[in-house]
């Protein structure tokens, strides 16, 4: 059973009209959504079976493998099956090395970043798939923990837009990104790069725009269509250079939030109808809903919700991961750490990589995984500032398990007057939604009032990202 909302003074809407949203919407909007994105596959030759897979009916209780998505990617009108080599003129960028095994705030970031590098080179970028495991398995133990997981799931499942093969807005001429089952079938043979030997003359190997610019450069030179980095030389964009880094993103960032794959970033039907189905806990607004309009902007779409706080309260692994963070003297994720945000973290000074003192990892305890009393206060701290005002619901993006979050809710109930709080455990979610309920609660936080986030995060640092393209206050976003 889902935890129950602590309404403590009246209820707000009902579990029983979110389930009949569920039922009724999730059937029109996915097939709106499909029927829209098939609109081109009537007049293109059916691709071949072996391209599109049955998939053997699954024991129940096992993930969704989300197949529908999948064959959607595949039939992109820009994506001819009946060639068997690129086009004159057509050139593609895959970056075989991409993120693995970590999570989809690690995974997005870097996929932003994936597709405007292709887009600076004047590529069609190659997409994959959100990846947790690529041996082939249809599941994963994630992280040994006995809780099973897809191994892959496409990203059109969480996002849309350009980063996913959809148009370019009118007046940018670039060419559209396309999957890697199209990318492998027209190029069986590709030109490959190592990420170590592009990156071993750069002046800055933790500046975002001299690294897109040597590639883009280098892939713009070359006359070869098919392109991608060696599988084994990992990410690009690696955590350790570039978003563990506070400055690495500042010299590209007025470019990049003027790219497409920031002003036209949009979240998935899937995604949207989730929010539009529990939007009783966020807001009492009588706006459209996301899954009856049509997408526009990024800014225009993702608006402010008034009266709302978000809170990121992570737990779970952080218990163990916020010491690594110390003992390592770990920085903000890197647009968390931007200039003028409020509450800066300065990294202690300490003695030696791989260890720290008592004193310093109560620093990182702190600003990381701080006790329910240290949210508490810090909840009141910045509801009571201009920027909170008018704030009258609170939301928990969490993790945490059910007796904590009733914990955490009691106490914040009884030092300020809400009129709700709820949690992410409180979602109702169908069961393609249940394993992508990390995108719900980032579409939620990106349009927060206030977001009190975690700077450690890159989860947090995903709604962050957002909401500075979008133009939100800097005041509105805060840290632990």
């Amino acid at each position: 059973m889902l935890e129950r909302l602590n309404w403590h003074s009246q209820a707000v809407g009902g579990k029983g009209r979110r389930h009949l949203y569920i039922a009724a919407g999730l059937t029109f909007v996915l097939s709106c959504y499909f029927l829209a994105r098939h609109f081109y596959a009537l007049q293109e030759p059916e691709i071949e079976a072996a391209e599109v897979a049955e998939v053997p009916p699954l024991p129940k209780g096992l993930p969704p493998l989300y197949a529908a998505y999948h064959d959607v990617e595949l039939r992109l009108p820009q994506q001819d099956w009946t060639r068997t080599e690129p086009a004159p003129g057509e050139k593609f960028f895959f970056v075989a090395g991409h993120t693995r095994a970590l999570g989809w705030g690690n995974a997005v970031q870097e996929h932003i970043l994936n597709a405007y590098l292709a887009y600076k080179a004047g590529r069609s970028f190659v997409f994959g798939n959100f990846t947790w495991n690529d041996d082939g398995s249809l599941y994963s133990d994630y992280e040994g923990s006995g809780k099973i997981i897809p191994s892959q799931i496409p990203y059109s499942v969480l996002l849309r837009g350009p980063i996913v093969g959809e148009a370019f807005p009118f007046g940018i001429d670039a060419p559209l990104a396309v999957s890697r089952d199209y990318f492998d079938h027209l190029c069986p043979n590709k030109v490959e790069f190592a990420r170590q030997d592009i990156h071993a003359n750069l002046t800055s190997p933790n500046s975002v725009a001299e690294i897109t610019e040597t590639w883009a450069s280098l892939l713009k030179n070359l006359d070869e269509p098919c392109v991608q980095s060696t599988l084994d030389s990992g990410p690009i964009y690696s955590h350790h250079d570039i978003w563990g880094v506070r400055t690495s993103l500042l010299d590209a960032w007025e470019d990049l939030k003027q790219s497409p794959f920031l002003t036209q970033f949009g979240w998935s039907p899937l995604v949207e109808l989730a929010f539009d189905t529990n939007r009783d806990l966020f807001t009492s607004s009588s706006e459209p809903y996301l899954s009856s309009t049509p997408f526009t902007t990024n800014a225009d779409r993702y608006t402010p919700i008034p009266g709302l706080m978000v809170i990121h309260v992570r737990r779970g692994d952080y218990a163990t991961h916020c010491r690594t963070l110390a003992m390592w003297s770990e920085d903000f994720v890197s647009v968390n750490a931007f200039p003028g945000m409020r509450d800066p973290f300065a990294v202690p000074p300490h003695a030696e990589w791989g260890n720290n003192t008592p004193e310093n990892v109560e620093v990182y305890r702190r600003r990381c995984l701080p006790t329910v009393a240290e949210i508490v206060r810090k909840v009141a701290e910045v509801r009571a500032e201009p920027a909170a005002r008018g704030v009258r619901r609170l939301y928990i993006m969490t993790n945490g398990r059910p007796e904590y979050i009733r914990e955490l809710k009691d106490a914040l109930h009884e030092v300020g007057e809400w009129e709700m709080i709820a949690s992410s455990r409180d979602l109702v979610l169908s069961w393609e939604q249940k394993y992508v309920s990390h995108a719900v609660d980032l579409l939620v936080a990106q349009r927060a009032q206030i977001l009190l986030g975690n700077g450690f995060s890159t989860l947090t640092s995903n709604a962050v990202m957002m909401r500075m393209a979008n133009g939100f206050p800097t005041d509105s976003t805060r840290f632990w």
